[in-house]
Parts: C-alpha cells; structure tokens; sequence
C-alpha cells in the first residue's frame, strides 16, 4: 500500500451506509454482464474454424482466471482487467504457422497455429513481478 492508512484489502462498505451494497447491485450485474461478453466474444472470434485451433477450449479457462482476478483486484482495490480482444487476436495471429514461400510473389499458405500459454503466463508474471520494480520504473 502507498498510504499509511490504507490496508492491502480495502473495506468494501467503508464509511458508506449500508444501503449503498444493495444500490451497487445493478452496476455489479451490467459490469459482470459486459466482462463476460467481452471474453465470450474473444473467444469466438479467437476459436474461429479457419484458426485450426486444437484446444480452443482453453480460452475458456482464461474466463475462469480472469473471474478469479477480478475478485482479487476488487478486493485489493486494484484496476480490473479483461480479455483486451485486439490484444488476443494480435498475439493469434502472432503464432501463424506458414508455408515457407520458394515463388517470388507466391502467398504463404496458412497451416495452423503454434498452441502455447507461455507468452500469455510470461506476460502476467511481469506484470506481477513490476511491483517489486517499483524503484526501477519510475
């Protein structure tokens, strides 16, 4: 935490009546509407035939991580994130798998894509590790 009286976990009534918990139910539910319509809407465009993914239901765990972190970060009071669709397509069409064209002004075939969650665990893992880089980066 950067201020002395504030914890890691965040009271999430603070000094607010009690009647506000039920005043944030309508914005909680349009927010947890419009987190998983962003993932699922990834994940469709992500899982597409044309990709020729073999484990396209891995996207799915990646709904459960996100819920996951989303509860952590809103109890921690830190920013939320979610499925960043242009995000997600960029790094898909990053792991092209293509034909080595020989022809000069011959396409390259498109043959699949390289399936990994590396780069994905590698960036968050950054992510996670800038904290303790707070010196260096600012």
């Amino acid at each position: 935490p950067t201020r002395d009286d504030r914890g890691w976990f965040i009271n999430p009534i603070g000094r607010n009546p009690w009647w506000t918990v039920l005043a944030a139910l309508i914005p909680a539910l349009l927010c947890t509407i419009l987190i998983f319509m962003d993932q699922q809407i990834t994940a469709v465009i992500i899982n597409r035939k044309e990709h020729k993914l073999l484990k396209g239901c891995g996207y799915h765990l990646d709904l459960l991580m996100v819920g996951v972190m989303l509860a952590v970060c809103s109890i921690m009071g830190l920013p939320w994130f979610v499925a960043a669709t242009v995000l997600s397509i960029t790094h898909v069409n990053s792991l092209k798998l293509e034909t080595e064209s020989a022809a000069p002004g011959e396409q390259p075939r498109f043959l699949g894509i390289r399936e990994q969650r590396m780069t994905g665990l590698g960036i968050f893992l950054l992510m996670g590790l800038s904290v303790f880089m707070t010196g260096a980066l600012q």
